[in-house]
This record gives structure tokens, C-alpha cells and sequence, in this order.
């Protein structure tokens, strides 16, 4: 099983909706998922797990801030983060707050304000 954490910002609805559709659309059999907004990820979670699916809306959130600072000191080399949320500059965020982790990507971006089910699925079929 593939430990996965899906963290999305805090305080925006739409983004923790595609966050709780990604979840439901992962398949049990391959994916043991655990869903947090960013300010209830604990150390041990980020420890745990080997696929970080990661969403924002807005670079820099705040809500972030925890996970920026402990894993700028993780090396996470051999484990996989693949990243959605509403605008590119917020996906970019994410991919440069994590950059110095190893972080491998897991697949493309999923960009956009309300994705729908096929591009949800379509994206989740991309993640290796």
C-alpha cells in the first residue's frame, strides 16, 4: 500500500472539495490515504508517508507554514509529491517549498479554480 497524504489550504472550500473528490476517486486496494488541511499535518504524518498529494489556492499561505519549515530540513528522496490547486502560481509555490526535500514528481499538475470528476480521475490515472 502506498501511504498518501492529501493536504490542502485551509479555509478554502472548493480547493478542500477537490481534495475530498482526489480522495474518494484513489483506489483503497493501491492507496492508503489520509486527507488534512495544511495546519492539522503532524510531523509523523509527513514522516509516514511515501506520495504527497499537495493543493493550494494561494501561494504562500500561511496554513502552510509548519509543513514549509519541517520539511526544509527532511530529505524525502525516493518518495513522490504531485500538486493541484486553483492558479499556477500556487501549484509553483508548493513546488518550490518543497524543492529541497528530493521530492520526486508523481505526475502533472492539476490546475484549476473547480476541476470536474473526468479531469480528477484523468489526473489521478497520471500519478505513478
Amino acid at each position: 500500500m502506498t501511504k498518501t497524504l492529501i493536504v490542502y489550504e485551509d479555509g478554502r472550500p472548493e480547493l478542500e472539495r477537490t481534495a475530498r473528490a482526489i480522495a474518494e476517486r484513489l483506489d483503497t486496494s493501491v492507496y492508503e490515504v489520509r486527507l488534512r488541511s495544511a495546519s492539522a499535518v503532524t510531523i509523523p504524518e509527513l514522516l509516514a508517508s511515501s506520495l504527497y498529494l499537495l493543493g493550494a489556492d494561494n501561494p504562500k499561505n500561511p496554513a502552510y507554514a509548519e509543513i514549509a519549515r519541517v520539511v526544509a530540513g527532511m530529505n524525502l528522496a525516493g518518495r513522490k509529491a504531485a500538486y493541484f490547486g486553483a492558479t499556477g502560481a500556487a501549484v509553483a509555490w508548493l513546488k518550490e517549498m518543497v524543492a529541497d526535500s528530493e521530492l520526486s514528481p508523481a505526475g502533472a499538475d492539476l490546475v484549476g479554480p473547480r476541476p470536474e470528476a473526468p479531469a480528477i480521475a484523468a489526473w489521478i490515472r497520471g500519478i505513478a
